[in-house]
């Protein structure tokens, strides 16, 4: 009898390169499901729709202060950046009069102006989350934040309805799903090919 192309090795090591690949692709997902904890803060802010700008790595960054449709929003609403990295905050002259005040830090840019192109520039030392406002627009969601370093608290997202679940909880997973993918593989593998591949010996 002819020996398959495929044989129990080249199997194996297939099941356990995609198995690998499985564990990996699970743990980077779950990776780029962190994002930071506003504690709340941001659940009404206009243009947020819950992630965060990953800006990380630039020494100065831009929001715009009057976005959306009606001028009332911050564009990015949140920002994720290093400690010592310069924002700077630019009218785009819609909405009317705005300002940026600190919610859980004290700084503002003044007196609410409404001029296109005007700017005010904060540096944030310290990691941390900072969240603000405009004074004139709070109540319309005119809210933003700005994440500062990796020593900040974090959740995971990406449409997880659900309760929680540990990190030991999602490795079993994973296990288990490679465990049944491999098992299945294998049956298949033995019922096509069968187990004897010569001729038997009188």
């Amino acid at each position: 009898m002819t020996e398959p192309a495929t044989s129990r090795r080249d199997f194996l090591r297939a099941t356990a390169g995609g198995a690998g690949a499985l564990a990996a692709s699970g743990s980077a997902a779950a990776q780029a499901a962190e994002q930071p904890d506003y504690g709340g803060y941001l659940d009404s802010a206009n243009g947020f729709g819950g992630s965060t700008t990953d800006l990380r790595g630039q020494e100065e960054v831009t929001i715009a202060v009057g976005a959306g449709s009606d001028g009332y929003a911050f564009d990015p609403a949140a920002v994720w950046v290093d400690p010592g990295t310069t924002i700077v905050w630019e009218w785009t002259g819609r909405g009317g009069d705005h300002n940026v005040v600190g919610e859980s830090v004290e700084f503002t840019s003044g007196d609410p102006v409404g001029e296109e192109g005007y700017t005010y520039e904060q540096t944030f030392e310290e990691s941390g989350i900072v969240t603000y406002y405009c004074s004139p627009h709070e109540n319309l969601g005119m809210l933003g934040a700005v994440a500062v370093g990796d020593d900040i608290p974090t959740v995971e997202v990406g449409g997880e309805t659900g309760p929680s679940v540990s990190g030991d909880a999602k490795a079993l997973g994973v296990a288990s799903g490679v465990a049944m993918v491999s098992t299945l593989g294998l049956a298949y593998f033995f019922m096509k090919y069968g187990g004897d591949y010569g001729e038997s010996e009188p």
